[in-house]
């Protein structure tokens, strides 16, 4: 077999075209970076399950991560009041299809997303830590009080916050949950300005519930009555509060 100088050039000449196209490309993409897209399309329950053989734990998990981890592309960061926050509902919503149970999710929802220095975007994630705080099962409830918490001191819509404490208060008496819980109605109330609406609503919690309250809690109810509610001559005026010295 004859080798020729044109053979043993030829593995050259294919390196050095490799070359130059490499150099040619890189100048042409070097500026070139990875772009935001935001919140991609939410599938349904049954295409969120193809991607996962059927296995809803595994489909809840890969999607759980990657609402963790949207936001990182190309080594930057994107800020979370750049996210759509209404696509991130629906993926929220799917989640809870997957597993009702679980609070991965809510917790991204709660101390993550609910960190956006955007107020007017928390509707969403109020709205959903509100459905899920409502449902039966051991602190499941505490979502619900987070979503009085957004609504009273991020958004400051004081009108939200009184009705979901209501339902956060209503829950707190069926299933025996801790008297702050219950008291919440009342510290809106006292916020709005509300104080005889307030006053009333504690007054009525110690007179049925006292014998039932850790004497902290009692001693907390009776000094935010006669220091947070009223002034300082109408709490001269009430035993309850003479008692309390």
């Amino acid at each position: 077999m004859q080798i020729t100088s044109r053979s043993l050039l030829m593995p050259y000449s294919i390196l050095l075209t490799a070359l130059v196209f490499t150099i040619f490309f890189w100048f042409q993409a070097r500026h070139v970076q990875a772009e935001w897209i935001n919140v991609p399309p939410v599938p349904s329950e049954s295409g969120a399950l193809s991607f996962s053989i059927g296995d809803k734990q595994m489909a809840y998990r890969s999607f759980g991560l990657m609402l963790q981890n949207i936001g990182n592309i190309g080594g930057r960061s994107a800020a979370l009041d750049s996210y759509n926050f209404d696509m991130l509902s629906g993926w929220f919503l799917l989640e809870d299809g997957l597993d009702p149970e679980s609070d991965y999710v809510p917790m991204l929802a709660a101390y993550y997303f609910g960190g956006t220095p955007d107020e007017t975007q928390l509707d969403p994630v109020i709205e959903y830590l509100a459905k899920v705080g409502q449902r039966k099962g051991k602190e499941k409830w505490r979502w619900l009080a987070h979503a009085v918490y957004l609504s009273r001191f991020k958004q400051k819509d004081l009108d939200k916050a009184l009705e979901l404490s209501y339902i956060l208060a209503a829950k707190a008496e069926r299933e025996n949950l801790p008297h702050w819980a219950k008291q919440m109605p009342a510290f809106i109330l006292s916020q709005q300005g509300d104080k005889q609406a307030a006053k009333d609503l504690l007054l009525t919690m110690l007179k049925e519930n006292a014998e039932k309250m850790h004497p902290n809690e009692v001693n907390f109810t009776v000094d935010y009555i006669c220091t947070r509610i009223l002034d300082k001559s109408e709490a001269a005026e009430m035993p309850l509060c003479d008692a309390a010295k």
